[in-house]
């Protein structure tokens, strides 16, 4: 499924609007199919693009976390809990070259460990609000936020230099 675009509307959009435009079909697509009850992963997601993929993973986790800290802590212990999500995401990362961003995924996912979170759904008992009511939790949560911060602006960089060098991986250029 590829995104169906124009040569100058491509060309003249920043990074992040064009991985925004790149990615935005593909979320709607994934909540009509949700919503019918069918299954996203075993039927549209694995028509996708190596880079579809790992664009599709980023921005769905990315555009959950970038909220609060509260947010970034719930959705990664969720994802987490998920491990097939979770390294999706972090191999779709390693797709883009992105290490900062990674590593900033990494270190979170070590504290989480040490703290025994879900690894799976089962029992998942997590609340946004557990980061409000432990202060040592939010010491070592808080800085890796304002760390993903300044690495998701390189991850839209990358995403958009790998979007630009490989076109029809992610589009189809509507013709006059």
């Amino acid at each position: 499924m590829l995104v169906k675009m124009r040569q100058e509307a491509f060309n003249a959009l920043d990074d992040e609007a064009l991985g925004t435009a790149c990615v935005d079909p593909l979320i709607k697509a994934y909540k009509e199919i949700q919503t019918r009850g069918d299954d996203f992963s075993t039927g549209l997601f694995k028509e996708l693009s190596r880079g579809q993929k790992a664009l599709f993973v980023f921005r769905a986790y990315y555009n959950h976390v970038m909220k609060s800290d509260a947010n970034f802590y719930w959705w990664s212990a969720y994802f987490m809990a998920q491990p097939e999500r979770w390294s999706g995401l972090k191999s779709g990362l390693r797709f883009f070259g992105d290490r900062n961003t990674l590593h900033v995924l990494e270190s979170l996912e070590e504290i989480l460990k040490k703290r025994n979170h879900p690894r799976s759904l089962e029992n998942f008992d997590v609340s946004a609000n557990d980061l409000h009511h432990d202060p040592e939790l939010m010491s070592l949560v808080k800085p890796l936020f304002d760390n993903l911060h300044e690495a998701v602006w390189i991850t839209h960089k990358i995403i958009g230099t790998c979007i630009r060098s490989n076109p029809n991986d992610f589009v189809q250029f509507e013709i006059d």
